[in-house]
């Protein structure tokens, strides 16, 4: 059914688009649809040839890993003969990551348990976790806090490493520490189709709560020239941008049917942007803050790009539906080596990195990196395998 996997049509809007509501909490806005694995193949057609193209195939089949999907109940027969000890975490990319953290946490108690069972032992279990680029955030945010959903109040969450607990060793790759001014492009004109996916509109990603997690931080000025706070909603309304943008009435009638005035559905899409950026400025704030008594068992490693050209700032006018790049700095050509090592203006890091490896790897091209691959399996302690 073509039209229903085309985010353009009416019918698919709701289910790519997460659900808005004025007074609802995002983590309280259910959507339709649920993201379904990791993205290890994408398959699509160019002029009609099919192609199949790998993304995050070589990192998992090196480390053997294993899907069960969510339950570990349907494959364990399997599993148990199987001998794997690895896992795949999926998680809805879409939503807030505080929400993915306690996603994460339930899936590793449902995996310490599966495990305890195959071993026929009650003896705790931590885990080594590779996370790749928004993964990263996500791994950082359950290390540090938890499975502790961000407060309304904007008070932030306790740094209690609730989530170290179960971890020994977190590899985090070409991770947006400090956000990626592409995020920023992506909420005014939306994620442009190619032969692997169909275009999806600023109003449809702008549903996105964590899309305004991954803005660059307003300290670091991307905007270049001044001193325009990105995280305010008054900037984008200002400048017409995203998801309330006056040239976006027909994509906002498709994600809210509901809605009969063209009025109703801006005040709902100015709410839904007000609190995506609220939600955003309590989660910077969090995973910026200089970690303090950092378990001693827990190691950070981090793997970073830095041999290609990526965009540091962007200008941009009122009614603009494309940011134009005016720097650019070292980084994987999706995110600067800077944001990655989540450096400020002394070069400091508030991340005691156990280490940092760079290498010449596009973002993508990370997670094939043999170098990377080599290093990440040393680390593991499965080199050889």
């Amino acid at each position: 059914m073509p039209g229903f996997t085309d985010p353009a049509s009416n019918e698919a809007a709701q289910l790519f688009g997460l659900p808005m509501a004025i007074g609802t909490p995002l983590d309280q806005l259910r959507s339709a649809s649920q993201v379904d694995g990791v993205l290890g193949i994408v398959r699509g057609s160019m002029v009609g040839v099919p192609l199949k193209v790998t993304a995050y195939g070589d990192v998992m089949s090196a480390m053997g890993v294993e899907s069960f999907s969510d339950t570990f109940v349907e494959s364990r027969s399997e599993a148990l003969s199987s001998g794997a000890e690895a896992f795949e975490f999926s998680y809805d990319w879409r939503r807030s990551l505080d929400e993915s953290a306690i996603a994460l946490q339930a899936f590793i108690h449902r995996a310490t348990r599966f495990l305890q069972v195959r071993r026929n032992s009650s003896e705790p279990i931590r885990f080594n976790i590779v996370a790749h680029s928004m993964g990263g955030l996500l791994l950082r945010y359950f290390l540090q806090f938890g499975g502790q959903l961000l407060p309304y109040d904007g008070s932030g969450p306790r740094l209690n490493w609730g989530g170290a607990a179960y971890v020994d060793k977190a590899v985090i790759i070409g991770t947006p520490n400090a956000g990626a001014v592409q995020m920023l492009d992506r909420l005014v004109q939306g994620i442009p189709g190619n032969p692997m996916h169909p275009a999806y509109g600023p109003v449809l990603v702008g549903t996105f709560p964590s899309g305004y997690q991954l803005l660059p931080r307003p300290r670091h000025k991307p905007h270049g020239n001044g001193d325009n706070n990105i995280l305010d909603a008054d900037f984008w309304l200002s400048h017409d941008w995203g998801i309330t943008a006056s040239w976006l009435v027909e994509e906002r009638a498709r994600q809210l049917p509901g809605l009969s005035s063209p009025g109703q559905r801006l005040e709902v899409a100015e709410d839904h942007l007000r609190k995506c950026l609220h939600n955003a400025q309590v989660f910077h704030h969090a995973m910026d803050q200089p970690l303090e008594a950092v378990p001693d068992h827990l190691e950070l490693h981090l793997f970073v790009g830095d041999a290609h050209r990526t965009p540091m700032h962007f200008s941009g006018e009122r009614g603009d539906r494309q940011l134009r790049w005016t720097a650019f700095g070292p980084g994987d050509g999706t995110v600067l080596a800077s944001s990655v090592r989540l450096d400020e203006t002394d070069r400091s890091s508030p991340i005691p990195w156990n280490s940092i490896t760079m290498l010449k790897s596009n973002h993508m091209g990370l997670v094939k990196d043999r170098q990377l691959l080599g290093q990440v399996l040393e680390l593991l302690g499965r080199a050889g395998h």
